[in-house]
Protein backbone atom coordinates (compact mmCIF):
# COMPACT_ATOMS: atom_id res chain seq x y z
CA UNK A 1 0.00 0.00 0.00
CA UNK A 2 3.03 2.08 -0.50
CA UNK A 3 1.33 4.15 -3.46
CA UNK A 4 -2.17 4.61 -5.04
CA UNK A 5 -3.78 1.61 -6.73
CA UNK A 6 -7.36 2.08 -8.51
CA UNK A 7 -10.22 -0.53 -8.15
CA UNK A 8 -13.16 -0.63 -10.13
CA UNK A 9 -16.23 -2.09 -9.24
CA UNK A 10 -18.57 -2.80 -12.65
CA UNK A 11 -22.40 -3.62 -11.55
CA UNK A 12 -24.88 -4.67 -14.55
CA UNK A 13 -28.15 -4.46 -13.79
CA UNK A 14 -31.01 -5.22 -15.22
CA UNK A 15 -32.08 -1.66 -15.48
CA UNK A 16 -28.42 0.29 -15.27
CA UNK A 17 -24.88 -0.37 -15.83
CA UNK A 18 -22.67 1.49 -13.16
CA UNK A 19 -19.20 1.88 -13.17
CA UNK A 20 -17.29 3.07 -9.22
CA UNK A 21 -14.23 3.95 -9.58
CA UNK A 22 -12.13 3.22 -6.24
CA UNK A 23 -8.39 4.14 -5.03
CA UNK A 24 -6.63 2.69 -2.07
CA UNK A 25 -4.43 5.61 -1.56
CA UNK A 26 -1.51 3.99 0.46
CA UNK A 27 0.41 5.43 3.80
CA UNK A 28 -2.46 8.57 3.10
CA UNK A 29 -4.94 5.69 3.89
CA UNK A 30 -3.43 4.76 7.30
CA UNK A 31 -3.28 8.38 8.39
CA UNK A 32 -7.18 9.31 7.96
CA UNK A 33 -8.55 6.12 8.25
CA UNK A 34 -11.38 7.20 5.68
CA UNK A 35 -11.97 4.34 3.80
CA UNK A 36 -11.73 4.03 0.25
CA UNK A 37 -11.75 6.97 -1.64
CA UNK A 38 -14.40 7.51 -4.29
CA UNK A 39 -12.90 8.93 -7.91
CA UNK A 40 -15.75 8.59 -10.39
CA UNK A 41 -19.10 6.85 -10.85
CA UNK A 42 -20.10 5.81 -14.74
CA UNK A 43 -23.87 5.01 -15.73
CA UNK A 44 -25.68 3.97 -18.43
CA UNK A 45 -28.88 2.46 -19.13
CA UNK A 46 -29.13 -1.14 -19.59
CA UNK A 47 -31.64 -3.25 -21.90
CA UNK A 48 -29.68 -6.58 -22.70
CA UNK A 49 -29.80 -8.26 -19.07
CA UNK A 50 -32.82 -9.68 -17.86
CA UNK A 51 -33.27 -10.57 -14.03
CA UNK A 52 -30.07 -10.48 -13.68
CA UNK A 53 -29.16 -12.65 -17.03
CA UNK A 54 -27.75 -11.56 -20.06
CA UNK A 55 -30.20 -11.55 -23.13
CA UNK A 56 -28.34 -9.45 -25.93
CA UNK A 57 -24.67 -9.39 -25.88
CA UNK A 58 -24.13 -6.59 -27.78
CA UNK A 59 -26.66 -4.40 -26.46
CA UNK A 60 -24.43 -5.31 -22.90
CA UNK A 61 -21.28 -4.10 -24.28
CA UNK A 62 -22.32 -1.25 -25.46
CA UNK A 63 -23.89 -0.42 -22.28
CA UNK A 64 -20.31 -1.33 -20.48
CA UNK A 65 -18.12 0.58 -22.63
CA UNK A 66 -20.93 3.38 -22.20
CA UNK A 67 -20.63 3.74 -18.37
CA UNK A 68 -16.59 2.58 -17.94
CA UNK A 69 -15.75 5.65 -20.60
CA UNK A 70 -18.09 8.05 -18.45
CA UNK A 71 -16.01 7.16 -15.47
CA UNK A 72 -13.31 7.13 -17.31
CA UNK A 73 -13.63 11.08 -18.48
CA UNK A 74 -15.28 11.71 -14.61
CA UNK A 75 -12.06 10.51 -12.77
CA UNK A 76 -9.37 11.29 -15.32
CA UNK A 77 -8.48 7.75 -15.33
CA UNK A 78 -7.80 4.38 -17.47
CA UNK A 79 -9.81 1.69 -16.47
CA UNK A 80 -8.19 -1.95 -17.59
CA UNK A 81 -9.95 -4.36 -15.15
CA UNK A 82 -12.84 -4.89 -13.40
CA UNK A 83 -14.36 -6.56 -10.22
CA UNK A 84 -17.82 -7.58 -11.63
CA UNK A 85 -21.02 -8.05 -9.82
CA UNK A 86 -23.48 -11.07 -10.84
CA UNK A 87 -26.96 -12.37 -9.84
CA UNK A 88 -29.57 -13.91 -11.12
CA UNK A 89 -32.07 -17.27 -10.19
CA UNK A 90 -29.43 -19.69 -11.27
CA UNK A 91 -27.30 -18.76 -8.54
CA UNK A 92 -27.89 -21.02 -5.34
CA UNK A 93 -25.96 -21.79 -2.19
CA UNK A 94 -25.55 -24.83 0.54
CA UNK A 95 -23.17 -24.68 3.68
CA UNK A 96 -20.56 -27.09 3.09
CA UNK A 97 -17.69 -28.63 5.56
CA UNK A 98 -14.24 -30.27 5.16
CA UNK A 99 -11.67 -31.60 7.50
CA UNK A 100 -8.15 -32.24 7.10
CA UNK A 101 -5.68 -33.91 9.60
CA UNK A 102 -2.91 -31.95 11.34
CA UNK A 103 0.42 -33.90 10.34
CA UNK A 104 2.71 -31.45 10.91
CA UNK A 105 6.03 -32.59 13.18
CA UNK A 106 5.18 -29.69 15.52
CA UNK A 107 1.48 -30.11 15.26
CA UNK A 108 0.72 -26.88 14.37
CA UNK A 109 -1.60 -25.60 11.89
CA UNK A 110 0.08 -23.47 8.98
CA UNK A 111 -1.03 -21.61 6.17
CA UNK A 112 -1.47 -24.95 3.89
CA UNK A 113 -3.91 -26.73 6.54
CA UNK A 114 -5.91 -23.80 5.85
CA UNK A 115 -5.23 -24.02 2.09
CA UNK A 116 -6.39 -27.98 2.50
CA UNK A 117 -9.38 -27.69 4.57
CA UNK A 118 -10.86 -25.10 2.20
CA UNK A 119 -10.25 -26.90 -0.77
CA UNK A 120 -11.60 -30.12 1.61
CA UNK A 121 -14.77 -28.29 1.38
CA UNK A 122 -14.98 -27.53 -2.13
CA UNK A 123 -15.59 -31.25 -3.33
CA UNK A 124 -19.04 -31.23 -3.61
CA UNK A 125 -21.34 -32.78 -6.07
CA UNK A 126 -22.30 -30.43 -9.43
CA UNK A 127 -23.81 -30.86 -12.10
CA UNK A 128 -21.63 -30.71 -15.43
CA UNK A 129 -23.39 -27.31 -16.22
CA UNK A 130 -22.67 -25.35 -12.83
CA UNK A 131 -20.08 -24.65 -11.32
CA UNK A 132 -18.15 -22.41 -7.87
CA UNK A 133 -18.03 -19.07 -7.55
CA UNK A 134 -17.54 -18.64 -3.94
CA UNK A 135 -16.25 -21.04 -1.01
CA UNK A 136 -16.31 -18.57 1.70
CA UNK A 137 -15.19 -19.38 5.34
CA UNK A 138 -17.82 -19.67 7.97
CA UNK A 139 -16.11 -21.25 11.05
CA UNK A 140 -12.68 -23.28 11.80
CA UNK A 141 -13.49 -26.07 14.19
CA UNK A 142 -10.09 -27.00 15.71
CA UNK A 143 -9.63 -30.38 17.20
CA UNK A 144 -13.54 -30.48 17.81
CA UNK A 145 -13.41 -26.96 19.15
CA UNK A 146 -15.51 -24.24 17.11
CA UNK A 147 -15.98 -20.58 16.96
CA UNK A 148 -12.47 -20.65 16.05
CA UNK A 149 -11.52 -17.79 13.33
CA UNK A 150 -7.82 -17.24 12.27
CA UNK A 151 -6.79 -21.45 13.51
CA UNK A 152 -3.35 -20.72 12.36
CA UNK A 153 -0.50 -21.19 14.92
CA UNK A 154 -2.98 -23.33 17.08
CA UNK A 155 -1.39 -26.45 18.06
CA UNK A 156 -4.89 -29.24 17.17
CA UNK A 157 -4.47 -33.11 15.72
CA UNK A 158 -7.30 -32.15 13.03
CA UNK A 159 -8.96 -28.93 11.54
CA UNK A 160 -12.39 -28.24 10.03
CA UNK A 161 -14.07 -25.92 8.55
CA UNK A 162 -17.45 -24.76 7.63
CA UNK A 163 -18.11 -22.90 4.09
CA UNK A 164 -20.82 -21.15 2.63
CA UNK A 165 -20.37 -22.41 -1.24
CA UNK A 166 -22.07 -19.97 -4.23
CA UNK A 167 -23.08 -22.06 -6.97
CA UNK A 168 -24.18 -20.60 -10.90
CA UNK A 169 -25.13 -21.70 -14.30
CA UNK A 170 -21.67 -21.99 -16.30
CA UNK A 171 -22.88 -20.26 -19.27
CA UNK A 172 -24.50 -17.68 -17.54
CA UNK A 173 -21.17 -17.01 -15.65
CA UNK A 174 -19.49 -17.11 -18.96
CA UNK A 175 -21.66 -14.52 -20.77
CA UNK A 176 -20.99 -11.86 -17.92
CA UNK A 177 -17.30 -12.37 -18.49
CA UNK A 178 -17.70 -12.39 -22.36
CA UNK A 179 -19.65 -8.85 -22.15
CA UNK A 180 -16.67 -7.50 -19.81
CA UNK A 181 -13.82 -9.05 -22.26
CA UNK A 182 -15.36 -7.48 -25.35
CA UNK A 183 -15.65 -4.29 -24.03
CA UNK A 184 -11.82 -4.47 -23.78
CA UNK A 185 -11.78 -4.89 -20.09
CA UNK A 186 -10.01 -8.02 -17.62
CA UNK A 187 -12.42 -9.02 -15.19
CA UNK A 188 -10.44 -9.76 -12.26
CA UNK A 189 -13.02 -11.65 -10.41
CA UNK A 190 -16.93 -12.62 -10.89
CA UNK A 191 -18.85 -11.62 -7.08
CA UNK A 192 -21.99 -12.23 -5.78
CA UNK A 193 -23.74 -9.05 -5.84
CA UNK A 194 -25.35 -9.56 -2.46
CA UNK A 195 -21.82 -10.29 -0.60
CA UNK A 196 -20.55 -7.08 -2.43
CA UNK A 197 -23.94 -5.00 -1.50
CA UNK A 198 -23.35 -5.90 2.00
CA UNK A 199 -19.30 -5.05 2.69
CA UNK A 200 -20.87 -1.22 1.49
CA UNK A 201 -24.34 -1.08 3.82
CA UNK A 202 -23.67 -3.60 6.57
CA UNK A 203 -21.66 -3.20 10.14
CA UNK A 204 -19.47 -5.93 11.36
CA UNK A 205 -21.45 -5.40 14.77
CA UNK A 206 -24.52 -6.44 12.62
CA UNK A 207 -22.99 -9.31 11.00
CA UNK A 208 -22.03 -10.42 14.37
CA UNK A 209 -25.36 -10.72 16.35
CA UNK A 210 -26.99 -11.63 12.95
CA UNK A 211 -28.66 -9.54 10.09
CA UNK A 212 -30.37 -9.86 6.95
CA UNK A 213 -30.00 -8.49 3.81
CA UNK A 214 -32.11 -7.44 0.52
CA UNK A 215 -31.05 -5.79 -2.65
CA UNK A 216 -33.70 -4.98 -4.63
CA UNK A 217 -32.86 -4.29 -8.36
CA UNK A 218 -34.77 -3.59 -11.02
CA UNK A 219 -34.88 -7.69 -12.18
CA UNK A 220 -34.22 -9.08 -8.83
CA UNK A 221 -34.58 -9.28 -5.18
CA UNK A 222 -31.14 -10.70 -3.79
CA UNK A 223 -31.05 -12.17 -0.03
CA UNK A 224 -27.90 -12.49 1.86
CA UNK A 225 -27.96 -13.59 5.40
CA UNK A 226 -25.24 -13.35 8.11
CA UNK A 227 -24.69 -14.47 11.62
CA UNK A 228 -21.93 -15.06 13.80
CA UNK A 229 -20.24 -12.68 11.56
CA UNK A 230 -20.25 -14.79 8.35
CA UNK A 231 -22.59 -15.15 5.27
CA UNK A 232 -24.87 -18.54 6.09
CA UNK A 233 -27.54 -18.02 3.52
CA UNK A 234 -27.96 -16.51 0.05
CA UNK A 235 -30.47 -15.84 -3.07
CA UNK A 236 -32.05 -14.53 -5.87
CA UNK A 237 -35.74 -13.47 -5.87
CA UNK A 238 -36.71 -13.00 -9.47
CA UNK A 239 -38.92 -10.41 -8.55
CA UNK A 240 -38.07 -6.29 -8.04
CA UNK A 241 -38.68 -2.56 -8.96
CA UNK A 242 -39.23 -3.29 -12.74
CA UNK A 243 -42.00 -5.16 -12.07
CA UNK A 244 -44.05 -2.39 -10.57
CA UNK A 245 -42.93 -0.44 -13.05
CA UNK A 246 -45.20 -2.97 -15.43
CA UNK A 247 -47.87 -3.17 -12.99
CA UNK A 248 -48.26 0.61 -13.40
CA UNK A 249 -47.91 0.51 -16.49
CA UNK A 250 -50.78 -2.04 -17.17
CA UNK A 251 -52.73 -0.15 -14.27
CA UNK A 252 -52.63 3.21 -15.42
CA UNK A 253 -52.28 2.37 -19.46
CA UNK A 254 -49.29 4.55 -20.12
CA UNK A 255 -46.06 3.73 -21.41
CA UNK A 256 -43.36 1.88 -19.12
CA UNK A 257 -40.95 4.86 -19.38
CA UNK A 258 -43.39 7.39 -18.39
CA UNK A 259 -44.74 4.56 -15.30
CA UNK A 260 -41.12 4.60 -14.24
CA UNK A 261 -41.31 8.46 -13.62
CA UNK A 262 -44.75 7.52 -12.16
CA UNK A 263 -43.24 5.46 -9.76
CA UNK A 264 -40.21 7.72 -8.74
CA UNK A 265 -42.02 10.56 -8.37
CA UNK A 266 -45.39 9.46 -6.86
CA UNK A 267 -44.98 6.20 -6.03
CA UNK A 268 -45.46 4.60 -2.21
CA UNK A 269 -46.08 1.42 -0.97
CA UNK A 270 -48.45 1.83 1.56
CA UNK A 271 -51.95 2.66 0.41
CA UNK A 272 -53.04 4.48 4.29
CA UNK A 273 -49.99 6.94 4.30
CA UNK A 274 -51.06 8.31 1.28
CA UNK A 275 -53.61 11.58 1.64
CA UNK A 276 -57.12 11.34 0.06
CA UNK A 277 -56.89 14.57 -1.66
CA UNK A 278 -53.45 14.43 -3.34
CA UNK A 279 -54.01 14.09 -6.59
CA UNK A 280 -51.33 14.15 -9.95
CA UNK A 281 -51.79 14.14 -14.01
CA UNK A 282 -51.58 11.71 -16.42
CA UNK A 283 -51.90 10.98 -19.80
CA UNK A 284 -53.22 8.24 -20.57
CA UNK A 285 -52.41 5.76 -24.26
CA UNK A 286 -55.81 5.87 -26.57
CA UNK A 287 -56.73 9.36 -24.80
CA UNK A 288 -55.98 13.02 -26.06
CA UNK A 289 -56.32 14.86 -22.88
CA UNK A 290 -54.76 14.30 -19.47
CA UNK A 291 -56.68 13.20 -16.76
CA UNK A 292 -56.09 14.04 -13.06
CA UNK A 293 -56.10 10.83 -10.68
CA UNK A 294 -55.68 10.57 -7.10
CA UNK A 295 -52.56 9.50 -5.69
CA UNK A 296 -53.38 6.70 -3.78
CA UNK A 297 -54.50 4.96 -6.97
CA UNK A 298 -50.92 4.25 -7.54
CA UNK A 299 -49.85 3.25 -3.89
CA UNK A 300 -53.12 0.53 -4.31
CA UNK A 301 -50.38 -0.76 -7.60
CA UNK A 302 -47.60 -0.94 -5.89
CA UNK A 303 -48.55 -1.93 -2.08
CA UNK A 304 -49.03 -5.41 -3.66
CA UNK A 305 -46.64 -6.14 -5.37
CA UNK A 306 -43.69 -5.19 -2.90
CA UNK A 307 -45.95 -6.84 -0.29
CA UNK A 308 -45.19 -9.80 -2.56
CA UNK A 309 -41.52 -8.88 -2.67
CA UNK A 310 -41.32 -8.75 1.05
CA UNK A 311 -43.29 -12.21 1.89
CA UNK A 312 -40.60 -13.68 -0.71
CA UNK A 313 -37.77 -12.27 1.56
CA UNK A 314 -39.61 -13.65 4.74
CA UNK A 315 -40.14 -17.31 3.10
CA UNK A 316 -36.43 -17.43 1.74
CA UNK A 317 -34.91 -16.09 5.62
CA UNK A 318 -37.45 -19.04 6.88
CA UNK A 319 -36.24 -21.85 4.50
CA UNK A 320 -32.86 -21.28 5.42
CA UNK A 321 -33.66 -21.98 9.24
CA UNK A 322 -33.06 -17.49 9.88
CA UNK A 323 -35.93 -17.65 12.00
CA UNK A 324 -34.66 -15.76 15.19
CA UNK A 325 -31.13 -15.26 13.60
CA UNK A 326 -31.39 -11.51 12.58
CA UNK A 327 -32.28 -9.71 15.69
CA UNK A 328 -30.62 -7.03 14.11
CA UNK A 329 -33.38 -6.33 11.71
CA UNK A 330 -33.27 -6.29 7.88
CA UNK A 331 -31.01 -4.12 5.70
CA UNK A 332 -32.57 -2.89 2.12
CA UNK A 333 -30.78 -1.48 -0.45
CA UNK A 334 -30.78 -1.32 -4.26
CA UNK A 335 -32.74 1.18 -5.94
CA UNK A 336 -36.37 -0.33 -5.03
CA UNK A 337 -35.02 0.25 -1.45
CA UNK A 338 -35.95 3.96 -2.18
CA UNK A 339 -39.71 3.76 -2.84
CA UNK A 340 -41.51 5.62 -0.52
CA UNK A 341 -42.73 4.08 2.59
CA UNK A 342 -40.90 0.66 1.74
CA UNK A 343 -39.09 0.51 5.05
CA UNK A 344 -42.72 0.50 6.50
CA UNK A 345 -44.27 -1.73 4.54
CA UNK A 346 -41.20 -4.40 5.01
CA UNK A 347 -41.54 -3.64 8.71
CA UNK A 348 -44.94 -4.20 8.86
CA UNK A 349 -44.78 -7.73 6.73
CA UNK A 350 -41.44 -9.12 8.22
CA UNK A 351 -42.24 -7.88 12.08
CA UNK A 352 -38.81 -6.79 12.25
CA UNK A 353 -36.91 -3.79 12.43
CA UNK A 354 -35.73 -2.62 8.52
CA UNK A 355 -33.74 0.17 8.11
CA UNK A 356 -32.01 1.50 4.18
CA UNK A 357 -28.91 0.57 3.41
CA UNK A 358 -26.31 3.14 2.28
CA UNK A 359 -22.63 2.84 1.28
CA UNK A 360 -20.75 4.13 3.96
CA UNK A 361 -17.01 4.80 5.60
CA UNK A 362 -15.60 6.15 2.34
CA UNK A 363 -13.73 9.03 1.08
CA UNK A 364 -13.17 11.51 -1.78
CA UNK A 365 -15.94 11.64 -3.67
CA UNK A 366 -18.79 9.78 -1.61
CA UNK A 367 -21.47 12.00 -1.70
CA UNK A 368 -21.37 10.80 -5.95
CA UNK A 369 -22.62 6.89 -4.16
CA UNK A 370 -24.56 8.01 -1.58
CA UNK A 371 -27.52 6.01 -3.01
CA UNK A 372 -28.50 2.29 -2.00
CA UNK A 373 -28.79 2.02 -5.94
CA UNK A 374 -24.92 2.63 -5.40
CA UNK A 375 -24.25 -0.31 -2.89
CA UNK A 376 -23.30 -3.28 -5.09
CA UNK A 377 -20.94 -1.09 -7.25
CA UNK A 378 -19.23 0.04 -4.18
CA UNK A 379 -19.03 -3.26 -2.57
CA UNK A 380 -17.70 -4.28 -5.58
CA UNK A 381 -14.66 -1.91 -4.91
CA UNK A 382 -14.47 -2.98 -1.41
CA UNK A 383 -14.38 -6.43 -1.68
CA UNK A 384 -11.19 -5.97 -4.58
CA UNK A 385 -9.74 -3.39 -2.38
CA UNK A 386 -9.88 -6.19 0.70
CA UNK A 387 -8.91 -9.02 -2.22
CA UNK A 388 -5.71 -6.87 -2.88
CA UNK A 389 -4.92 -5.60 0.33
CA UNK A 390 -6.33 -7.62 3.42
CA UNK A 391 -5.45 -4.32 5.28
CA UNK A 392 -8.51 -2.37 4.07
CA UNK A 393 -10.58 -4.50 5.68
CA UNK A 394 -9.13 -4.38 9.18
CA UNK A 395 -9.00 -0.01 8.69
CA UNK A 396 -12.36 0.04 7.43
CA UNK A 397 -13.60 -1.76 10.79
CA UNK A 398 -11.53 0.03 12.89
CA UNK A 399 -10.01 -3.04 14.07
CA UNK A 400 -6.57 -2.51 12.55
CA UNK A 401 -5.03 -2.45 16.32
CA UNK A 402 -6.41 -5.98 17.25
CA UNK A 403 -5.07 -7.43 14.49
CA UNK A 404 -1.82 -6.10 14.41
CA UNK A 405 -1.57 -7.62 18.75
CA UNK A 406 -2.78 -10.69 17.25
CA UNK A 407 0.10 -11.48 14.91
CA UNK A 408 2.63 -10.37 17.08
CA UNK A 409 1.07 -12.38 20.11
CA UNK A 410 1.16 -15.19 17.47
CA UNK A 411 4.96 -14.39 16.35
CA UNK A 412 6.18 -14.34 20.22
CA UNK A 413 4.52 -17.79 20.61
CA UNK A 414 5.93 -19.34 17.43
CA UNK A 415 10.02 -17.51 18.95
CA UNK A 416 9.11 -19.25 22.24
CA UNK A 417 9.39 -22.62 20.71
CA UNK A 418 12.51 -22.33 19.42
Amino acid sequence: MAKSEIIVGLDIGTTKVCAVVGEVPGAEYLQNGAGVEILAVGMAPSTGVKKGIVVDIDATVRAIREAVEAAERAGGVQIGSVYVGITGEHITSLNSRGVVAVTSADREIHEEHVTRVQEAARVIVLPPDREILHNLPRTFIVDGQDGVRHPIGMSAQRLEVETHVVTGASSFIENVGKCVRRAHLTVEEIVLEPLAASLAVVSEAERALGVALADIGGGTTDIALFSDGSIYHSAAIPVGGNHVTYDLSVGLRIPREQAEAVKLRYGHALVDRVDDEDYFEIQRMGDEQPHELPRRVIAEIIEPRMQEVFELVGREMEQADGNGLAPTGLVLTGGGSQLEGAVELASRVLQMPVRVGRPRKLGGLADAVDSPAHATAVGLVLYGAEREHPTVRELRNGSLVSSVMERMSRWLLRLSKH
